[in-house]
């Protein structure tokens, strides 16, 4: 079988099965957050109403579990399973994805990237990553979101370097771009690791929990990498967008 094939679903649910069983060892009381699986149906529903193809391993994922759900926020619910408020499930991707979206206002003079290095440089804005930091770009696709503030996003306009469909952390408010992985699986192992890492020693973790869960700063820019451009800015000629 091909990697398009069944392969694909099985690496997957391995990943998905080091997940659950690292949040056993740590977490245990956010198991319950996790979903059910999406019905074939639902995930269609997501594709149609976005116009936009989901990767194979994600709508694999979906099939194990559809989102998460932090449940009533009285009394306080059990710490999440993920480094955010909640997982979308197959509604809230179509929901978050349109809210995304409507924030998209092409700016050719800022959108481009002699402009993002030029931010960069005087720490104005954070890449960490083949990441384009355009605000609800129309080829991305909302998949996780911390109160609003960070969102998980599908990345299907890469800069250069990046993976149609890798996973990007981004803080708006904070003009943070991260990517994660190039893909969901390789995010969902990359997660398993590090839990597995707090388990046998959480100093050398990169998780930091509380009783909230994982913090959402996992696999955002290194304070010691700010004012660095990424490999797919470092020949680009800096451009100020401010008038002179």
């Amino acid at each position: 079988m091909s990697e398009t094939g069944a392969d694909v679903d099985e690496r997957v649910a391995e990943a998905w099965g080091r997940v659950e069983a690292g949040l056993s060892r740590i977490l245990p009381d956010s198991l319950r957050q996790l979903n059910a699986q999406a019905t074939a149906q639902e995930i269609n529903a997501v594709e149609a109403a976005l116009a936009i193809p989901l990767p194979r391993d994600f709508r694999a994922s979906l099939r194990i579990h559809n989102g998460t759900d932090p449940g009533s926020s009285l009394p306080l619910p059990a710490p999440s399973p993920v480094p955010l408020t909640y997982l979308c499930d197959t509604n809230a991707i179509i929901e978050m994805t349109r809210m995304w979206r409507d924030n998209h206002h092409p700016e050719p003079e800022w959108d481009d990237p002699q402009v993002w290095a030029y931010l960069v440089e005087r720490k104005m804005l954070w890449l960490n990553g083949p990441v384009r930091p355009i605000i609800g770009s129309p080829d991305a696709v909302v998949v996780g979101d911390m109160n609003g503030d960070v969102q998980w996003l599908l990345d299907f306009d890469p800069a250069p370097g990046g993976t149609p469909g890798q996973v990007v952390r981004v803080d708006v408010e904070c003009a943070s771009w991260d990517v994660l992985a190039p893909s969901w699986t390789q995010l969902l192992v990359r997660y398993a690791e590090d839990l597995e890492l707090y388990a046998a020693d959480p100093d050398s973790s990169k998780l930091k929990i509380d009783h909230l869960g994982p913090a959402c700063e996992w696999g955002s820019t290194p304070a010691d990498s700010w004012g660095m451009r990424p490999a797919w800015l470092q020949d680009v000629q800096p451009r100020s967008p401010y008038a002179t």
